[in-house]
């Protein structure tokens, strides 16, 4: 086998992680946040807890060494030198455990893999954790950024054995949390290091004397070309096809917006459902909403009026806002009605978001 064609085969490897090139963002585009339960981008999270440190986290526009023009920076804007035993804050994805069954976790067949991201960061010894959907197993590994490679992109990589024990599922529902700790207290520390164990007391994401990224005002940690794949060796990322990549990200989450605007209430027309009213009576309205693939399960719909701050139908024709029903939510559509009385062959637009995110 050529070493040309060697090369084409690792580059063909399943990625299980979604969205690791970072440039699928449809709830914030590079709008910052610092709230717990934030997600920067599709697919990764970012929580915080305890600390009084504070950051702001975002997408951003820098193109990284596997070719993606974007990344998440997280930035310290309120330091927090001491750590507490409940502080915590991290990055996460959560991968469905439909996308790992074929890793045969939980199995005496359970295949090794391998975790390789990109990271710029202050120099210091850091953590990546793993645990399964139920939170009852773990893996915690360190890495380390040294003198010489602070504030620079550099690329990481942590090879994990499969493992044997424990329950992982294999259907819809939450496969695997991948961590990557910012602030660990000692709530959240693990007692053992490269090898699986079962979760026994506290949250451990992260070893002791992990690196405090809030220690200092202006600390940036940023995560970029993440991919994680079978076998002891990962190959160079691979940036996917973008269209590709947003249709997985939309089982999870999805819009009516247009990509570049976030959800909002009273955020204007454009993208939005829009239905004619056939008679002056309540219910005149009734649209099946099907979203672009079909999703995880059956999704939380929140609906935005275009043209007013609450979530109901935006009359055009009577310029007022007319009360919305929602029925038949399923994990490929939802039934959208109206609840009022409009005049018949008036247009009314809405718009929705689907979140089917574990």
């Amino acid at each position: 086998m050529t070493r040309a064609l060697e090369r084409g085969l690792k580059q063909s490897q399943k990625n299980y992680i979604v969205n690791g090139g970072m440039m699928v963002s449809q709830e914030n585009n590079s709008t910052a946040g610092s709230a717990t339960s934030f997600y920067p981008v599709d697919q990764f999270e970012y929580a915080v807890g305890g600390t009084t440190g504070v950051a702001s986290v975002a997408q951003v526009a820098n193109p990284t060494p596997g070719g993606s023009p974007n990344r998440v920076r997280v930035t310290v804007t309120t330091a927090a030198a001491s750590v507490n035993a409940s502080d915590v804050a991290y990055l996460r994805q959560k991968i469905e455990g439909l996308r790992m069954a074929d890793l045969q976790w939980g199995t005496a067949a359970a295949k090794a893999i391998t975790l390789q991201f990109g990271v710029k960061a202050p120099a210091g010894t850091y953590s990546v954790a793993l645990w399964n959907g139920s939170a009852a197993r773990y893996y915690v590994a360190q890495y380390t950024i040294s003198a010489a490679e602070a504030n620079t992109d550099v690329i990481k990589s942590v090879t994990i054995l499969g493992d044997q024990s424990g329950t992982w599922a294999k259907d819809n529902t939450l496969g695997c949390h991948v961590f990557w700790p910012l602030i660990n207290g000692s709530s959240f520390q693990a007692a053992t290091v490269n090898a699986w164990s079962n979760i026994s007391s506290g949250n451990p994401i992260g070893l002791a004397g992990q690196a405090n990224l809030y220690a200092t005002l202006g600390n940036i940690f940023e995560l970029f070309d993440v991919g994680l794949y079978e076998g002891t060796a990962a190959p160079s990322f691979q940036l996917p096809d973008f269209p590709s990549e947003l249709l997985l990200c939309q089982r999870y989450y999805a819009k009516s917006f247009l990509l570049a605007t976030n959800p909002a209430q009273n955020a204007g027309f454009g993208g939005a459902l829009v239905a004619v009213a056939a008679t002056s009576g309540a219910g005149s309205i009734s649209f099946r909403q099907y979203w672009p693939v079909r999703m995880r399960a059956a999704p939380t719909v929140t609906t935005y009026n275009t043209n007013a701050n609450d979530a109901n139908w935006w009359d055009v024709n009577g310029s007022a806002s007319r009360v919305v029903g929602l029925a038949e939510q399923s994990d490929n559509s939802c039934r959208i009605v109206m609840n009022a009385t409009s005049t018949a062959g008036s247009q009314h637009f809405i718009h929705w978001t689907a979140n089917a995110r574990m």
